[in-house]
């Protein structure tokens, strides 16, 4: 349809209320245009169109309409009105007004107040092989083109009337769609007309202090996820998928297994691990302030450095050469795997932390090297090779009452008069098992040990020994020891003994030989014996070690 305003370009500006007469049965109206506070709209833009009029793509505009004609310095303005029904805009400044009539009856429109305009945004569906497409409004003259991902504006709409917002195709301009819409005055609305993409997906909301958190990052991985090279990464968890600017992510449903979610933004993150059906379930997550993990990793012999991750995070990270290490803005209030890897890429240690948010604080490392509950196979307990008359009689691991638990009892019979130093040894090789069979195999580096403990109870006397014993270092006198004082067992109740690694003096007599076996033995310890005498029985459980960790 032709624009209609060539019928009317003999009214271009009236500069007086008398009505014009028109043409054989047409009608002259009239009316005054006024702004909001009662001003007179001077010279406002007037616009007649048909109801269903569209504008052409060839003379798009992003002016709301193209005047027909003026009003006067009053804001009078009178033209002569078409057949039917159509529609009247006016527009001045910032404010506008539209509305439809019809010919009959409508001879004088009377005063009409003009009200701030609105926005209209939003997304259009873009039909396929289509690159972009226009957006209009019925009756008017607006027209504009969206993006390639129908992302459109229509920054400047009358209000507080019906407007009907069609789409043309930006291959062949055809209309394809249309929809709606009433605005309220300043009024700014957002529309969403593409296809439902989330009509399918999993949708939970991230808050924290009870406000949401636009554009989180999301992250899931499988529990025992871990980088599969080994690069330095300072990120907790690289992004999947980002909230939306309330707060919502919508992500698709998961293979049946268990993941961990981690969400974060700003210093906070929420990380839990959850089973696909779980996960579907999730309504909201609550982020949480963060932590600093701060700790040390005990090296083994001849690495120099390790890596440092957490399981089903991307974080990794590399110790220094006395193997402390930082893990920066750790999710707090949930379990984490952390693992060790060496720099030859074998998995050697595992711990299991829980963080409270906003710490920051070195955590000294320790581990229980033996709690007697599963692996024992590698726990040997002997008699001494010197012919003095010490004997093994059974060794077992058995469930104690007092400890609630398993552990190792061993007993064992004495000479009458045990002049001679008779012993037993029970204890565990230290060595790597990938390192036994090798003519130079290494044991642990224990120069940053702190202290060992255990419980134990008996009815003779215990010393703890470090050594770096083997065969070759035997025959050659070079077989280093360092250990503790003999200690009083009680046959009765159960006592915990802590041994500082100052207190490792192979002789209590000999005390500046005890620094000179530790210095020698600290960077390469093979064995861990507990040497027992006299008496005839002792039991030994939850031996730990301080300030190391493998």
């Amino acid at each position: 349809m032709k624009r209609l305003a060539c019928i009317f370009s003999v009214f271009l500006l009236w500069s007086c209320s008398d009505p014009v007469a028109g043409g054989p049965g047409s009608e002259t109206t009239n009316g005054i245009a006024y702004v909001g506070d009662g001003a007179a709209a001077s010279y406002a833009s007037v616009a007649v169109r048909s109801v269903d009029y569209t504008s052409s793509v060839d003379s798009a505009t992003n002016a709301l309409v193209n005047a027909d004609f003026y009003a006067d310095a009053d804001g009078r303005f009178s033209f002569e009105a078409p057949e039917g029904k159509y529609r009247l805009t006016i527009v001045h400044g910032g404010s506008a007004y539209t509305g439809l009539y019809k010919t009959k009856g409508d001879t004088s429109i009377g005063s009409i107040n003009l009200e701030p305009t609105a926005s209209l945004g939003g997304f259009a569906e873009v039909p396929k092989k289509c690159e972009f497409v226009w957006v209009g409004v019925r009756g008017m003259d607006v027209l504009v083109r969206s993006d390639s991902v129908g992302r459109f504006q229509l920054s400047q709409l009358p209000s507080n009337d019906s407007l009907q917002v069609y789409f043309l195709r930006g291959d062949n301009n055809k209309v394809y769609d249309d929809v709606s819409v009433k605005l309220g005055p300043n009024e700014t609305e957002v529309i969403d007309l593409q296809p439902d993409t989330l009509k399918n997906k999993i949708k939970f909301v991230a808050v924290a202090d009870g406000k949401v958190v636009p554009f989180a990052s999301l992250a899931i991985r499988k529990v025992d996820w871990r980088p599969d090279s080994l690069h330095v990464n300072n990120v907790v968890a690289e992004a999947d998928a980002f909230a939306d600017k309330n707060g919502m992510f919508a992500i698709d449903s998961l293979k049946s297994g268990n993941y961990r979610v981690t969400v974060t933004q700003s210093g906070l993150a929420y990380s839990k691990v959850l089973s696909a059906k779980q996960i579907a379930k999730l309504d909201t997550v609550k982020l949480q302030e963060t932590a600093n993990y701060m700790s040390r990793v005990t090296l083994h012999a001849g690495d120099d450095f390790a890596w440092v991750g957490v399981y089903g995070l991307d974080v990794l990270t590399k110790t220094n050469a006395e193997g402390v290490f930082s893990l920066p803005m750790l999710p707090s209030k949930d379990t984490l795997d952390v693992y060790f890897i060496s720099k030859k890429d074998s998995l050697y240690a595992e711990n299991r932390i829980f963080l409270s948010g906003g710490t920051a604080d070195f955590d000294y490392p320790s581990f229980v090297l033996q709690n007697f509950e599963k692996d024992t196979a590698s726990w040997y307990f002997d008699a001494d090779t010197n012919g003095f008359g010490s004997k093994i009689v059974s060794k077992a691991f058995e469930t104690d009452k007092d400890r609630k638990s398993k552990v190792f009892h061993g007993k064992y019979s004495m000479p009458v008069t045990n002049n001679f130093g008779a012993w037993v040894v029970t204890g565990k090789d230290l060595r790597l098992p990938s390192n036994l069979a090798k003519k130079d195999s290494a044991g642990w580096n224990l120069s940053s040990l702190d202290s060992i403990s255990f419980y134990a109870k008996g009815s003779g006397q215990i010393r703890v020994s470090l050594e770096n014993w083997d065969k070759k270092s035997e025959d050659a006198g070079l077989s280093l020891k360092a250990a503790s004082e003999w200690k009083d067992l009680n046959a009765q109740k159960w006592t915990r003994y802590v041994v500082k690694f100052d207190d490792l003096c192979y002789t209590a007599q000999d005390v500046s030989y005890c620094y000179v076996a530790w210095n020698f033995l600290k960077d390469d310890v093979r064995q861990l014996n507990f040497f027992v005498r006299n008496g005839t029985e002792f039991y030994l459980d939850d031996i730990a070690l301080y300030g190391v960790y493998f």
